[in-house]
């Protein structure tokens, strides 16, 4: 097999690889549309649980985080860690043992 066959061969394998990747792309988008579709309708049934339970003080707070937030994001990156989950960490047994004792004492 001499260098120009190769090349050839080579240039045969991955224009047929870059038309079946081609084919199959439309079956796989939508797919991945049937898939979004489902995972926006589980999201919006869930904001709106969240919505009825929340009460409307913190919802009005929560709806002006996220407007400061998108106004400033441009110019400070940061602003957009109040998505970001915040949890803190539960206390070590040993803490908790600390506690109890300095309450009982």
């Amino acid at each position: 097999m001499s260098t120009p066959h190769r090349k050839e061969c080579l240039d045969f394998q991955m224009n047929n690889c870059n038309f079946m990747k081609m084919i199959r792309m439309s079956k796989f988008l939508c797919r991945k549309f049937k898939e979004a579709v489902q995972g926006v309708q589980d999201s919006r049934y869930a904001f709106n649980q969240l919505s009825e339970t929340a009460e409307d003080d913190t919802l009005a707070k929560w709806e002006a985080d996220a407007a400061a937030a998108q106004d400033d994001r441009l110019h400070n990156p940061s602003a957009m860690d109040i998505y970001e989950v915040q949890l803190t960490k539960a206390p070590t047994r040993k803490q908790q043992e600390l506690h109890l004792l300095n309450c009982q004492a």
